[in-house]
């Protein structure tokens, strides 16, 4: 968080395309019947951090929460 606050992030477009490529390769080798993935499924983080951000976007983000997620996709407990 603390690199994020000097240098930023990468734009989440560019998240959203990568998750939009993840969706097509995984959709191209599905097997028959199941759901199609979207681009949100290869982006954890920007599902589960949404709907805090969007009650109040002046709120300090929740840095616990933010290291448990990170751990938890990197398979960390």
């Amino acid at each position: 968080m603390a690199f994020a606050g000097l240098e930023g992030l990468p734009d989440i477009r560019a998240d959203f395309g990568f998750g939009q490529v993840c969706a097509t390769l995984a959709n191209v080798h599905r097997r028959e019947g199941q759901d199609p993935y979207r681009a949100d499924d290869f982006m954890p983080g920007l599902r589960d951090t949404a709907p805090a951000q969007a009650k109040d976007a002046d709120a300090p983000p929740d840095v616990e929460a933010q290291s448990r997620l990170i751990s938890a996709l990197l398979g960390k407990k």
